[in-house]
């Protein structure tokens, strides 16, 4: 996908960081679901985000996918534990894709996290959740 990107002039590239509990999460939907994995985003009308572990791309479906953002050079080898944000770069391709930035990348992670309950649905556990404040007798 990142290679397809190239040839679309973007209007703006910047730095950014990706919040650690996202990219892990993407990161393990692309093991456990394959990739790459393309998901409508409920809430953006027409919008589709593709993602892969090159890039993630969002989309509109109506104009014949043409970008709309991209997040790619995700430099996650530099971190020093998964609790930490991931460096990258984001690319904008139209004027006004910074109004909703951060609702395509909160909508990945609710809709990758559906997919993943319906493919494997929780089980019962034996694992209590701890609980702050309580002392045994």
């Amino acid at each position: 996908m990142k290679t397809r990107i190239e040839d679309v002039p973007k209007l703006r590239t910047i730095s950014t960081e990706i919040e650690s509990n996202r990219f892990n999460q993407v990161r393990l939907g692309l093991i456990r679901l394959g990739g790459p994995i393309r998901m409508k985003l409920p809430g953006l009308r027409g919008m589709d985000v593709i993602i892969d572990n090159q890039a993630w791309v969002c989309v509109d479906r109506t104009l014949y996918d043409l970008p709309v953002l991209a997040w790619t050079d995700f430099r996650h080898q530099q971190r020093h534990g998964i609790h930490e944000p991931v460096p990258c770069l984001l690319h904008y391709y139209h004027v006004h894709a910074d109004l909703i930035t951060e609702t395509v990348l909160a909508t990945i992670v609710s809709v990758l996290s559906e997919r993943m309950d319906e493919r494997y649905p929780p089980r019962a556990s034996n694992i209590f959740a701890f609980q702050a404040g309580r002392q045994s007798a």
